[in-house]
């Protein structure tokens, strides 16, 4: 199994493309319901395969998508971490969105992995803006996005029709 070279390195983590390589990877946290409560419902193995192809996708437009997050002390897949467009007030919108395996929560992977995505992203001087949209319940992810973003508003996504919380920074902050 062949791996594109990382595009992050961070202390602990590498960040490389997605590959179909990886569904097993995710499958371990997309396939779990306690890993994914805070989404309608589990992924099974042709979901996570449109997933990571979704990114693939995005490398090819837009230069950037959701990356492999990889511990580097032993080469263990952790998640996924990275930009995809979403609809946001009438605009599509880079989002950044992570996943980590649940056995390695609460380690500082997420917020590590998202911080380098955000310097990353901004290092581009066309990238403006950049939110994460998170269901309010869901105080874990929130607190990687406090860290990560500069403010927080509620507001109904256009997407679901729900109350999400949209985080955001602009290059501006």
């Amino acid at each position: 199994m062949i791996h594109p070279q990382p595009v992050l390195e961070t202390s602990r983590l590498l960040l490389r493309e997605l590959t179909l390589d990886d569904v097993d990877g995710l499958l371990e946290t997309f396939g779990d319901p306690e890993a994914m409560w805070a989404y309608p419902s589990t992924k099974d193995r042709a979901e996570t395969e449109r997933w990571i192809e979704r990114s693939i996708r995005s490398y090819r437009v837009n230069g950037w998508g959701l990356w492999a997050v990889i511990r580097r002390d032993d080469g263990r897949f952790l998640g996924d971490c990275g930009m995809l467009l979403q609809p946001v007030d009438g605009a599509e919108v880079a989002e950044l969105g992570y996943h980590i395996v649940r056995s390695d929560w609460r380690r500082g992977y997420a917020t590590e992995a998202a911080l380098a995505c955000r310097d990353w992203y901004f290092a581009n001087p066309a990238n403006d803006r950049l939110v994460s949209i998170i269901w309010p319940p869901n105080t874990a992810s929130r607190r990687v996005a406090e860290r990560v973003h500069a403010r927080m508003r509620l507001f109904v996504w256009e997407k679901t029709g729900t109350e999400e919380c949209l985080y955001e920074t602009l290059r501006s902050d």
